[in-house]
């Protein structure tokens, strides 16, 4: 998300406001995935492709804060509501 960052404000868009009035997907979204607390879904990653000219896969691997997160971090922790899903799924447990 960084290098986004860099383009919108090479476009002109100075805001988080700026960035959702040209993209249409709203301000608390935006400032989520900004800051990290909220992965973006394909279709956002397709808009803001589309909004900012930038490749969809620039969008997913080249921010250094990903890389370094993803190499550093190891195994990623599934909260508990999403392991319960996981485990239930079609009534089979995950293994």
């Amino acid at each position: 998300m960084a290098m986004l960052l860099v383009k919108a404000r090479e476009l002109g868009d100075e805001s988080v406001a700026d960035m959702a009035q040209r993209t249409g997907i709203s301000r608390s979204t935006l400032h989520r995935l900004a800051t990290g607390t909220k992965q973006p879904s394909l279709g956002t990653l397709w808009t803001l492709r589309d909004a900012y000219s930038v490749r969809l896969d620039a969008l997913v691997y080249d921010d250094p804060q990903t890389l370094g997160r993803s190499r550093l971090a190891g195994p990623r922790r599934v909260p508990a509501t999403d392991r319960h899903r996981l485990r239930h799924r079609d009534g089979h447990a995950a293994g």
